[in-house]
């Protein structure tokens, strides 16, 4: 029996999840409201993979943040 190796091409697949994790960033910063925005960042190291980050960006947003959970609900972990 002979044992096969697969070659993975890590730019192409970067490429082909990239707009995956842009849409579901945009999609949890517009569900966060005025005040949040998403980045798509990309891991360091040997295997670079995309992540997504959404953060808030003015006081107002971080205490809203910081109050309700607003993150939390966005990406749908709190009900």
């Amino acid at each position: 029996m002979t044992v096969k190796r697969i070659e993975i091409n890590e730019d192409a697949l970067f490429a082909l999840v990239r707009p995956l994790v842009e849409a579901e960033t945009a999609r949890i910063a517009g569900n966060a409201g005025e005040g949040f925005v998403g980045d798509v960042i990309a891991s360091r190291g040997k295997d670079a993979r995309p992540h997504g980050a959404v953060r808030a960006t003015t006081y107002k947003a971080r205490l809203k943040n910081l109050r309700e959970n607003t993150l939390l609900k966005a990406v749908g972990g709190a009900q």
